[in-house]
C-alpha cells in the first residue's frame, strides 16, 4: 500500500508539471526597439496621420498612425481629413481604436466627436456611419500595471507612472501645498489603487514615497518645475527604461487584438499614436502574412 501511495503522489506530481508546461504563453510578435524608430528631432512622424496599408488576399489591414494634436477646437485639421478619407476608400469591416472602450459612446455629429475625443471620437462616429464596431486596441491599467510590476518595485512603478499621469497635468502649482496633496492621493486611491493590481501601504500612497522613489530613480531630488519628460526615445536610465516597457507591453496587447479581429474580419481600419505603428511595423507584416 505504501509502495502504491508513492507512486500515486509521483504520477500526480508528473501530470501536474506537464500541465503546467502546456499552458500556451502569449505569443509575442515581432517589434521594432522605441530606440530605434525614426523620428524627426520633435518626434514627429513623416506624415500626420502616416498611413500604412497591409494586405495579403482578402485580409487588409489600414493603419493611420497620428501625432496627437494638444487640442482639437481645430476639427478641419488635415489630420481629420486625412483619417476620413483613408476609411471610407477602405471601407473596413471592424475598426480599433485608441484610449479605452468608446462602443456605448454616441456623437451627434463629426465635429460634435473630434471636438470631445479627437481621432478617437471621428473613428467612432465613422465607424457608426458604415454600423460597424469600434474596438479597443488598448489594454486596461489593471493589465498593464500588472506587468509592470512583474518587473519593477512598487517605488519604482511609482516613480514614472505617477509622473506620466499625473504630474505633467498639474504643473505649476506648488507641491507642498494641501490641495495639491490631496489631488495626489486622489490619483494614488482614485486611480492607482482601484485598479485592483497594486496594494499600497499607507506609508507608500504618501507623496513623501513618491518624492522619495523619484529622487532614488533619477539621482536628483524632486522639482515639479524641473520634471523628468518621459521620453521613450532616450537611451539612459531605468526611468525611461520603465516608459518603453510600459509602451512594449500596450504594443503586444495591440497587435494581439488585431490579429484575433483578423481571424473573424477581413478589413481592420487602425487609428493609433503613431509611434505604435512604427515600432509595430513587423508585428503587423507577420499578422498579415499569417492570415489569408
Amino acid at each position: 500500500m505504501k509502495h502504491i501511495t508513492i507512486l500515486l503522489l509521483l504520477s500526480s506530481a508528473l501530470f501536474g508539471c506537464g500541465g503546467n508546461k502546456d499552458k500556451a504563453s502569449p505569443k509575442v510578435y515581432p517589434t521594432v526597439s522605441y530606440l530605434k524608430i525614426k523620428l524627426d528631432a520633435a518626434g514627429h512622424l513623416p506624415a500626420n496621420p502616416y498611413i500604412l496599408r497591409f494586405k495579403n488576399d482578402k485580409k487588409e489591414i489600414v493603419f493611420c498612425g497620428v501625432n496627437h494634436l494638444p487640442d482639437n477646437s481645430d476639427t478641419k485639421n488635415p489630420m481629420f481629413t486625412e483619417i476620413e478619407k483613408a476609411f471610407f476608400e477602405f471601407k473596413p469591416d471592424v475598426c480599433v481604436n485608441e484610449g479605452g472602450d468608446v462602443s456605448k459612446k454616441v456623437f451627434t455629429s463629426k465635429k460634435e466627436a473630434i471636438q470631445k475625443d479627437g481621432e478617437i471620437g471621428l473613428t467612432k462616429i465613422l465607424a457608426d456611419s458604415l454600423k460597424i464596431n469600434t474596438v479597443n486596441g488598448d489594454m486596461t491599467d489593471s493589465l498593464e500595471f500588472r506587468e509592470l510590476l512583474k518587473r519593477y518595485t512598487t517605488g519604482e512603478f511609482l516613480a514614472y507612472i505617477a509622473t506620466e499621469r499625473f504630474m505633467w497635468g498639474q504643473r505649476p502649482p506648488i507641491t507642498d501645498s494641501s490641495d495639491f496633496k490631496a489631488n495626489y492621493a486622489k490619483f494614488i486611491q482614485g486611480y492607482i489603487m482601484k485598479t485592483g493590481a497594486i496594494k499600497l501601504s499607507p506609508s507608500e500612497q504618501t507623496l513623501e514615497f513618491y518624492e522619495a522613489s523619484y529622487q532614488k530613480l533619477l539621482s536628483r531630488p524632486f522639482k515639479l518645475e524641473e520634471l523628468e519628460p518621459t521620453n521613450p526615445f532616450d537611451p539612459k536610465g531605468k526611468f525611461q527604461q520603465i516608459g518603453r516597457a510600459s509602451k512594449e507591453i500596450r504594443d503586444q496587447n495591440l497587435l494581439r487584438t488585431i490579429d484575433g479581429l483578423l481571424k473573424t474580419h477581413n478589413k481592420v481600419f487602425v487609428v493609433f499614436g503613431g509611434w505604435h505603428l512604427l515600432t509595430c511595423e513587423p508585428g503587423l507584416k507577420q499578422i498579415i502574412n499569417s492570415n489569408r
